[in-house]
């Protein structure tokens, strides 16, 4: 839709955007707002083109829609882009170059970035969650970045980076990220308070970056906390805490900049921050090697000294409450920091001692705790594994990062028993099987524990064999499959329609020949031989206003509609019931339709919002709100159409969305974790189970049988994934760096829409060409089988002590051999083991040995008899 004519509002009938579908917006009119669509393709914000330049825009706002690919503003003054959802490419701001005030709030990024190029104005970045993105500001002044959070940022692995000088960043949370804040050459004068960063390669990177000033942030279990490197100066570090950084909480490595040895232009101040790292504060610059810009390092003994660890005595308070500004706080989490062990007698909470970091950096103020020593310190537990599954048998290095402790003890296969007490100990799996490791640290205060899953699988045995479905140079998408036949959207009559292409004949068909719009986003979905989609009419020229669910029959030939109010989408079909969600009644409910009876039933009457619905059987469920503000957070519910009782499956306060059924089996995207994962909920059982701990984005599950496939973005683009649950194995089906959406499953084939195959159209323009591929997962017969245990012992009776040689005859060559005497002592990693019975009774003894595909336990009961010893 273009719009070209000033001051025009167009918004939906609903205002919701999963309502009324567009394919794209070209905004180039003053005071136009956008509001309320789903908008397939994207939006740009953009004057008419005159000769050399596009003209300015101005006052524009969109707000409250979902965009498929995104948002473009160039040359556009004085607007807003509120509330939308984007599910890809994201956010571009670019070529402001007067004064004017634009704002980006509250918008949800799922895959893609926002960006600022060459804008010259107040430009605020306010609220906006991007999940699998940063954000970039390039040749801008003046923005203000607030209140976002940042998560597994794409943009080379920036959460935010600056290439231009004097913004304000508050308040932001940044995580997953290789690079949290990164401050380029020639940037300066930044202000940064008040931000989280966590679990980031480097919290901040400044190099080559000035007269910035840090202050009260939280910057924590990232690699490195702050990085300086190059030739930064006049930087300010006050008031943050910089804990538990793996390998330093400040690095320093400097340089000059010209050729020449000479001393910097500057100081960096270093003071009032809580430092508790291993390694605190490590300054490189005397070893720098590298050739950059052929500069010649500057030696630690002879340069001016550009690094200040205190500012002069001040009335306070510090970061801890104390009376005085000074220096820092120096701890470690072991407890041996510098300042958790300074002595104070006079009681100003700065140490009676200077602190030399190294022979040049020194704190000669540091700050002391507050009197705690009659507050009791507890045990923190915490710890990381370098794997979180593989295939048995496999090792598992655990590593202790617990605070305050004084003991250990580890539970690796969650059997009740000790397994290690070291700080570091190497565990092996040996048996396929899901595992709750259990750490437990304590001190004299009390106790702390902390639970993680391992997941040990055996090796699968199939071959994944790809092929790509459409190789029409227009958009194939949201594929759908039963049987032989898959059902997918294509638009290369300049519409979308829906066509169908059998696997077992190699023919594809048109289904559709409607110059209508369809719901790309939703996709049709098929169930034998009938196809059901949520297609558009118009009664508003222009605007795709009605929506209904169709069907169509691949026996009969025939399309018949299911619904007519007008306000019908998101169907799907199991035997003769179509289900859909339904906004007839002011807001959304879910509806079913039951070919056989021609009768239509109402599923759902609660005032919220229910959407997304799957059924399989008798059982129907869909993502309801109910429980939250507004859409969101949303809850998984479930319909049992035979015994008509709703019951709530999700509990979380969290978001679960994109519930999908097979069987007993109902699998979601779920946020509990802050971070998107797949759970699984099992209804006879009443079990809840994570699928997914990858700390990417897991999304879109789709289930058959034992198999679950969905999205993934830990490899930074969205690849499809599969596990099965029978086995314990998850598999990586895509492996192109291009993006792969909409996984559907059917027995062992899984189909996917898939962008590797864009071109170039007049040598520089690239053309989006998504496709439908499918991989067929096939079991092959393994070259090697699963061992199996024996052995024997040479003697099997006497008196204590007994010494008893046991012997394997296992067969199916074994790589790993687990011996159990009965009497609480195991024996790893021996083929043949010798063991010394030290008490008079009869002792069952088991043999569990394992290879690459698979495990075997033999177990002889009361095979070793003790008596006791004879004395004469």
């Amino acid at each position: 839709m273009d719009i070209v004519i000033d001051n025009i509002s167009v918004l939906s009938e609903s205002e919701h955007p999963e309502d009324t579908a567009v394919r794209a917006f070209n905004i180039s009119a003053n005071n136009t707002t956008v509001n309320g669509f789903r908008i397939n393709e994207g939006l740009i914000l953009r004057g008419h083109k005159s000769d050399f330049w596009y003209d300015n825009i101005a006052n524009c706002t969109v707000k409250n829609n979902i965009l498929e690919s995104g948002i473009g503003a160039g040359r556009c003054y004085n607007s807003s882009i509120e509330k939308n959802v984007i599910l890809n490419s994201g956010i571009h701001v670019y070529d402001i170059d007067k004064p004017s005030d634009f704002l980006i709030s509250d918008n949800l990024v799922v895959n893609g970035d926002i960006t600022a190029s060459h804008v010259y104005s107040n430009c605020i970045l306010l609220n906006n969650t991007l999940l699998n993105g940063g954000i970039g500001v390039s040749e801008c002044y003046g923005c203000n970045i607030l209140k976002n959070y940042i998560s597994n940022g794409t943009f080379n692995g920036y959460g935010i980076v600056f290439t231009e000088s004097s913004n304000e960043v508050q308040n932001n949370t940044i995580i997953n990220c290789t690079y949290g804040v990164f401050l380029g050459w020639l940037t300066g004068n930044n202000e940064f308070y008040n931000n989280t960063l966590t679990s980031n390669g480097y919290g901040i990177y400044a190099g080559e970056s000035g007269g910035n000033v840090f202050s009260n942030n939280t910057i924590s279990k990232n690699n490195i906390g702050i990085s300086f490197e190059g030739h930064p100066s006049d930087n300010l570090i006050t008031g943050n805490r910089i804990e538990l950084n793996r390998q330093y909480g400040i690095y320093v490595k400097l340089i000059p900049y010209r050729i020449h040895e000479e001393s910097y232009n500057g100081t960096h101040q270093i003071y009032n921050n809580k430092f508790n790292n291993n390694i605190s504060f490590f300054n490189d610059t005397g070893n720098y090697t590298d050739n950059y810009y052929a500069v010649i390092p500057v030696n630690n003994g002879v340069r001016a000294n550009s690094i200040e660890l205190n500012t002069t005595k001040t009335p306070g308070p510090d970061i801890l409450g104390g009376y005085y500004l000074g220096g820092n706080y120096w701890a470690k989490p072991d407890g041996t920091g510098f300042s958790q062990n300074c002595n104070d007698w006079n009681g100003d909470e700065i140490g009676d001692s200077v602190y030399t970091v190294n022979a040049y950096d020194i704190d000669y103020l540091p700050l002391v705790s507050i009197s705690e020593q009659d507050q009791p310190v507890f045990p923190v537990a915490d710890f990381s594994s370098n794997v979180t599954g593989g295939y048995v048998p496999f090792s598992v290095l655990f590593t202790d990062y617990s605070q305050n402790s004084t003991s250990r003890v580890w539970d690796f296969d969650n059997d009740g028993a000790i397994d290690s007490t070291d700080k570091t100990p190497v565990y092996v799996y040996p048996v396929s099987g899901a595992y709750t490791v259990n750490l437990t640290v304590n001190n004299a205060n009390g106790t702390s524990s902390k639970l993680y899953p391992i997941t040990a699988s055996d090796r699968p045995q199939y071959t994944l064999t790809e092929a790509q479905i459409t190789t029409n140079k227009s958009n194939q998408t949201s594929p759908a499959i039963y049987g032989d036949n898959i059902v997918f959207f294509d638009d290369r009559g300049g519409y979308y329609n829906i066509y169908v292409y059998n696997l077992s004949t190699s023919r594809e068909s048109q289904i559709t020949f409607n110059e209508t719009y369809y719901n790309t986003a939703t996709g049709p979905a098929i169930y034998g031989d009938r196809i059901v989609w949520q297609e558009y009419r118009s009664t508003i020229p222009g605007v795709w206003d009605k929506a209904d669910i169709h069907m169509y029959n691949l026996s009969t030939s025939t399309e018949i509609q299911i619904t007519d109010s007008g306000q019908a989408f998101c169907p799907d079909i199991y035997g003769d019931r179509i289900v859909w969600k339904d906004i007839r009644n002011g807001k959304a409910d879910i509806y079913m339709y039951d070919l056989s009876t021609s009768k239509e039933t109402r599923i759902t009457t609660n005032e919220s919002y229910q959407g997304d619905p799957s059924i399989y059987g008798d059982k129907v469920v869909w993502q309801d709100s109910r429980n939250g503000d507004g859409y969101n957070p949303a809850d998984i519910y479930m319909y049992d159409l035979s015994t008509s009782r709703e019951i709530q499956i999700t509990h979380d306060d969290s978001d679960q969305y994109s519930p999908a059924i097979y069987g007993d089996s109902i699998v979601w995207a779920d946020w509990r974790n802050r971070g998107w994962d797949i759970y699984m909920y099992n209804i006879s059982t009443s079990r809840e189970t994570r699928i997914t701990i990858d700390k990417g984005s897991q999304e879109y599950p789709a289930i058959y049988g034992d198999k679950i496939a969905w999205v993934d973005s830990r490899n930074n683009n969205p690849d499809i994934y599969l596990y099965d649950l029978s086995t314990h194995v998850e598999t990586r089906i895509t492996s192109n760096n291009s993006v792969q959406l909409n996984p559907a499953i059917y027995g062992d084939r899984i189909v996917w829409t898939d962008w590797r195959n864009e071109y170039k159209q007049n040598d520089h323009l690239y053309v989006t060409n998504k496709d439908i591929y499918m991989c067929t997962v096939s079991e092959v017969e393994p070259s090697l089988k699963a061992p199996v245990a024996d052995f024997s012992a040479n003697t099997t009776s006497g008196n204590s002590p007994l010494k008893v040689l046991f012997t394997d005859r296992s067969t199916e060559e074994p790589v790993y051999w687990l011996w159990d005497f009965g009497d609480g002592i195991h024996s790893r990693h021996a083929l043949n083991a010798t063991h010394t019975f030290t008490k008079p009774g009869k002792y069952d003894v088991s043999l569990t040995v394992t290879n690459e595909n698979g495990s075997n336990t033999k177990t002889i009961p009361e095979y070793i008899t003790v008596s006791a010893e004879n004395h004469i």
